[in-house]
């Protein structure tokens, strides 16, 4: 029958805890967990529920844990410490160490395994038989935090049949706590006496094979083995969300809601949400002309508006596919509806390609500086982004680009028109990148802004990997109703649609868009004035003293301040208090002397041509002299 009466407990911390605790100054044991060292939680839990004498087999630093343990105030019970030397070996030589206390029943534990105290209730209850042990085991294996380092158990009724981490055939997973007597001790030394080393499975396995070894279910006690950091961070949300006894009582405490940060992959608490305040600050005052943000300085058109007024009033059905809006858009590059998936904007399409090809460690390769939402997205995923700096003239670097691929990369986006340099990949460097095979996203977000309208499309038939992106928001001055499109050759596509969130697109978008290709005269004559004025723009900026200015196909040009001798942060702030806002490239790794004016309306250009003169005057860096602009040389101008 349970001997309920069991009050010693033998705690293995022998071991390095090299996976854990790499290159730390202290041992594995006393790795701190939401404040409380491992050890203390474990030993709390014991002494929780009735436990009074604990025996602590140390090795490696064991003076450490030794010390740390003796000065811990929380601790009322008995503390033993048993030395293991010969701690790299197996776990069995860690517990024939401290045989001499196990001359009566007593629960075993594992230095790196924190589990309710409900455990140790199921435990001390078991109908166990004289001679007998058991072990703590778990039927919910899709709750284990770490399947494949998880030692795995195979029961008939109650009975271990097999245990091992390499088990194929499982029904059920170790906790690290056990329930043991003398019996155990003797099949371990009978071990270790022919083979010099013993493991605690191999003690389970022997006396299994003689039905004195049963499993005690634990049912929904919480428990979780922090070998790893990635276990350690799961630990850590664990505690933060249910409380140091792991929800053993949940009804007796609140649920923390800054916890559930902490079940969030590592990766996703590290970054960065999109900062979008640039949007509400230029709505937050009257007058400001927004310049910032690649917008088209255009009004959607009467037919456009007409399109999406009759949609909103079949408000009230899902949308479909956009059969016929992708049927359009694949006929314009001589391909099918199915060459083409629609997204909500081409962000959605870039996260959308990211998810699909890139699991955390593996690489994107980016040609920077470039569109910030590649790096972000692949940071989202846990992926890393792999940065090749464009040349000083602002060109690719195909050369480096090629010679960044390694066998974790899985993605390349290239922006051509590039967001924010303004210039073109050349179609021969392009094709080098392609031959590579992988997943090459060639973002044409701007291709209708340049002289001609080039495109790369074309390159879809030859290469299946290519993914050709394009959006409505800057041509067609859409960006309000997100519209996004990527062409691909059909079976990358059908790999794309596994992954995408079905209905991103609504039914008032998809008419907008049906309705913006329709549009083809208005559409050249806004594409003929946006031309003239960002060329009129760019004539006037080159004119002021210390401004360079980087020729652009796109609908924004991007400036060199440096030889201001300003910050561009600073003649950002300054253009805004004269009612204009244009972005800083920082985000997107153009370095902090670059500053980006998207191209207006002939009105909002000379704006902010006065805007900047009036700013550089105000700050120092250009004084007037008989009527024209000087810079002056205060500031390391050349």
């Amino acid at each position: 029958m349970a001997d309920r009466k069991v009050q010693r407990a033998v705690i293995l911390a022998a071991g390095t805890g090299s996976r854990l605790v790499a290159n730390e100054t202290f041992p594995k044991p006393l790795k701190i967990v939401s404040g409380v060292p491992l050890l203390v939680r474990i030993l709390r839990t014991l002494q929780s529920e009735g436990i009074r004498e604990a025996v602590i087999v140390v090795g490696y630093r064991g003076e450490a844990i030794k010390k740390a343990l003796r000065a811990e105030p929380s601790l009322a019970l008995t503390l033993h410490f048993v030395d293991n030397m010969a701690y790299d070996r197996k776990n069995g030589v860690s517990l024939l160490a401290a045989r001499e206390f196990i001359d009566q029943e007593c629960l075993l534990s594992m230095a790196d395994h924190l589990y309710s105290p409900e455990v140790v209730r199921r435990l001390r209850a078991f109908d166990m038989p004289k001679g007998g042990c058991a072990l703590g085991i778990d039927y919910d294996i899709e709750r284990c935090f770490d399947l494949d380092d998880a030692t795995k158990v195979r029961l008939q009724g109650n009975r271990i049949v097999d245990i091992g981490k390499d088990l194929s055939d499982y029904n059920c997973i170790d906790t690290g706590v056990f329930r043991i007597g003398p019996e155990l001790i003797a099949e371990l030394d009978r071990i270790h006496q022919a083979a010099g080393d013993a493991s605690l499975s191999d003690g389970v396995r022997a006396l299994a094979e003689r039905g004195q070894f049963l499993g005690c279910d634990v049912g929904d006690a919480r428990w979780i083995d922090v070998d790893t950091p990635e276990a350690f961070q799961r630990a850590e949300a664990m505690i933060r969300v249910f409380g140091d006894d792991l929800g053993d009582e949940p009804a007796a405490r609140p649920i923390d809601p800054e916890g559930m940060e902490l079940f969030a992959p590592t990766w996703v608490r590290g970054a960065q949400p999109y900062r979008e305040d640039h949007f509400e600050l230029a709505d937050s005052r009257e007058g400001v002309i927004r310049m910032m943000s690649n917008e088209s300085p255009f009004a959607p058109s009467e037919r456009v508006l007409r399109a999406i007024v009759d949609a909103a009033t079949r408000g009230h059905l899902y949308p479909g596919s956009g059969k016929e809006l992708r049927r359009r858009l694949g006929e314009r590059e001589a391909m099918t509806a199915d060459n083409v998936i629609l997204g909500a904007g081409s962000t959605e399409l870039i996260d959308l390609v990211i998810r699909t090809f890139v699991a955390p460690g593996e690489e994107v390769l980016l040609s920077v500086p470039t569109f910030s939402m590649y790096e972000a997205r692949t940071r989202v995923v846990g992926g890393i982004p792999a940065l090749v700096p464009m040349t000083e003239d602002h060109d690719f670097d195909i050369n480096e680009i090629l010679a960044a691929v390694t066998e974790r990369t899985k993605v390349i986006f290239l922006c051509t028109p590039n967001n924010p340099t303004g210039n073109r990949i050349q179609e021969a460097a392009l094709r080098r990148v392609l031959r590579l095979g992988l997943p090459t996203v060639i973002d044409e977000a701007y291709h209708e802004l340049g002289e001609t309208g080039e495109t790369l499309s074309h390159l879809l038939a030859e290469f299946p990997n290519a993914i050709l992106l394009r959006t409505f928001s800057k041509a067609h001055g859409l960006a309000g109703m997100r519209i996004g499109y990527a062409i691909a050759h059909v079976a990358l596509i059908r790999v794309l649609r596994k992954v995408k969130v079905p209905w991103s697109l609504p039914s008032v978008s998809i008419a907008a868009a049906l309705a913006a290709l329709e549009d083809i005269e208005e559409f050249e004559a806004r594409m003929g004035a946006l031309r003239s004025q960002r060329a009129f723009l760019a004539r006037e900026l080159q004119r002021i003293p210390g401004i360079d200015v980087i020729p652009s196909e796109g609908n924004f040009i991007l400036l060199d301040v440096h030889r201001t001798g300003l910050a561009a942060e600073t003649i950002l702030q300054a253009m805004f208090d004269e009612g204009v806002m244009i972005r800083s490239l920082a985000v997107h790794r153009a370095g902090r002397g670059f500053l980006r004016i998207s191209v207006g309306l002939p009105s909002e250009n000379s704006r902010c041509l006065d805007a900047l003169r009036n700013a550089l005057v105000h700050l120092g860096a250009l004084v007037p002299s008989k009527g024209r602009l000087q810079a002056t040389l205060t500031h390391d101008a050349e």
